[in-house]
């Protein structure tokens, strides 16, 4: 697989989950413009996410516990995300 290929599934995933940053998703349009076949990529990720995500029973979260999980989401905004991206872009 070509790294340039293995980049795009990265940031396609990146994208799918909600986490790539601003630079991901604009090095991501410029693979999808150079190569449009990548975009199936992008939606199988998609779709793969939005397996996922319907097959779980929503939970009651009490407004204050979302509050806090949001402020901690905010705090660490890229924590694991911007570990995975880090580490799939070295060489």
């Amino acid at each position: 697989m070509s790294d340039e290929k293995e980049r795009a599934e990265l940031l396609a995933a990146l994208h799918a989950a909600g986490a790539a940053s601003d630079e991901d998703e604009t090095e991501l349009r410029a693979l999808l413009e150079a190569d449009p076949s990548l975009e199936k990529i992008v939606k199988d990720f998609q779709d793969s996410i939005a397996a996922l995500a319907s097959s779980f029973d929503p939970l009651e979260t009490p407004p204050k516990t979302f509050a806090q999980i949001q402020k901690k989401i905010a705090r660490e905004r890229g924590g694991f995300f911007s570990r995975l991206r880090s580490w799939f872009s070295k060489p």
